[in-house]
């Protein structure tokens, strides 16, 4: 017999999958649910991958229980997640280089110009 899950109640669910709108979840009696992209945090979240991998367990709040008994879940109130967030509030440039680009010393002579200019712009906003 599966648990009544509730509004609000705070649980540990496995990662089983990820899509670009968000992550899917199966609680250890096999209830599925979703964490959309939305939920993760408060901040713009651009990639799930960053943030949740398949197999990862994590604690998510439910925020609705469906009629069919799936579950829509939030990492907003997860204490990692949270820190995450300010994190974010921090990063410096070199957060900004993406693990795509071409790394090299023309790339970085290319780019040294901007990275200054951004860097300069950050101190006098501070």
């Amino acid at each position: 017999m599966r648990k009544q899950y509730k509004v609000g109640q705070f649980l540990k669910v496995k990662v089983t999958g990820i899509q670009p709108y968000g992550a899917f979840v199966e609680t250890p009696d096999h209830v599925e649910g979703l964490i959309h992209i939305s939920e993760v945090m408060n901040d713009y979240v651009h990639n799930l991958n960053q943030f949740l991998t398949v197999g990862q367990i994590v604690k998510a709040k439910i925020i609705k229980v469906e009629s069919d008994g799936k579950l829509n879940l939030t990492l907003k109130e997860n204490e990692y997640f949270k820190r995450q967030e300010r994190k974010k509030e921090r990063r410096s440039v070199l957060d900004e280089i993406k693990e795509t680009e071409k790394y090299g010393f023309q790339p970085l002579e290319e780019r040294l110009p901007k990275w200054i200019e951004q860097s300069n712009k950050h101190l006098q906003d501070d």
